[in-house]
């Protein structure tokens, strides 16, 4: 054999020793996940539903992947403290954001806020919930449902008076939309949440608003406020008394959804197990059943229908964004 030959073989031998080292090496590495307890940062202060979620299906991963899943609130910035912070995270699954509707819109309304877009900072691992707006109108708003609403709207423009929970809120662009799609003119009040937009809503100093269904309960139960339609493409199985607003606007379809993301690039088997586990929590029926009892869904299902969402979401407030002009105040 010529020294070249023989080179070249001893090579061979070399590279494949390294090879199967290499895959030794990472079989365990993968087989591993999760090593550590994992954090689910929740981009909200302590106490409100999201974080309630987040702990609800904490608890459910844990018992299933076998390690402690821990919440770690970072509220601020419209979500983007919590979202960028598991955007910079290292790409291994233990850290996780429970994202909602403002990744949706911040990409749109406010780009420079991080992660970005988080359709490439983020990694989907499945839907946690989906909750209806419900379009509440209060003692001064016109009698009916939400097609003499709109019709009222259209005779008197620019006199229907809409509460939100601020400019870049799901509750302001779903009024935004509901403009654009009606064509009606109306007036934007912003609220510093929710609650105090719902108390004036009951007193008669705002016509309407969107909320989500646990934030106008004790008023639509006093009946100082009534509920007109909910802003999903089908009635909610909780309130199926409640048109959907589709029913009077075909097509009419937003709402406020969470879910868990983990940073780009974050490994596919991590992630596919990571949403075994969100699915395997969700069907715990004590869990679903006290959340339903609040107007919310849990939804599961696979990243890749999580994706569809989120992508699907962007698009349509790009399209809004663009038809009217709608800034951030």
């Amino acid at each position: 054999m010529s020294p070249s030959a023989t080179v070249a073989k001893r090579l061979h031998r070399r590279t494949a020793l390294a090879l199967t080292g290499v895959a030794a090496f990472a079989a365990p590495a993968a087989a591993a996940f999760p090593d550590r307890p994992i954090v689910i940062v929740v981009p909200f202060p302590p106490g409100g539903g999201v974080d309630a979620a987040a702990r609800a299906i904490a608890e459910g991963m844990a018992a299933d992947l076998g390690i402690p899943v821990q919440v770690d609130n970072r509220p601020g910035g419209t979500s983007s403290i919590g979202a960028g912070y598991v955007a910079r995270s290292s790409p291994d699954g233990a850290t996780l954001l429970l994202g909602t509707t403002s990744l949706s819109i911040n990409p749109v309304m406010q780009p420079t806020l991080p992660p970005g877009d988080p359709r490439t900072a983020l990694a989907p691992v499945g839907q946690v919930l989906q909750v209806p707006y419900m379009l509440a109108v209060g003692p001064t708003a016109p009698a009916g449902d939400a097609a003499a609403l709109i019709a009222w709207a259209r005779a008197h423009p620019g006199r229907l008076d809409f509460a939100n929970g601020g400019s870049g809120s799901g509750q302001r662009m779903s009024a935004s939309l509901l403009a654009f799609r009606a064509g009606i003119e109306v007036s934007h009040v912003p609220y510093r949440g929710a609650a105090p937009a719902v108390i004036d809503l009951a007193a008669g100093r705002v016509h309407a608003l969107f909320a989500q269904p646990i934030e106008v309960a004790p008023v639509l139960q006093a009946g100082t406020v009534r509920a007109v339609a909910v802003s999903t493409a089908t009635r909610s199985r909780v309130f199926p008394e409640v048109p959907a607003l589709a029913e009077t606007l075909p097509g009419f379809n937003v709402g406020s959804w969470s879910g868990l993301f983990a940073a780009a690039g974050t490994p596919e088997p991590v992630l596919d197990r990571l949403n075994a586990a969100l699915n395997a929590a969700m069907r715990n029926d004590a869990m679903r059943a006290r959340f339903q009892a609040e107007g919310a869904e849990f939804v599961g299902g696979t990243r890749a229908a999580f994706a569809a969402l989120l992508d699907r979401e962007i698009r349509g407030w790009i399209e809004l964004q663009r038809a009217t002009g709608l800034t951030v105040d």
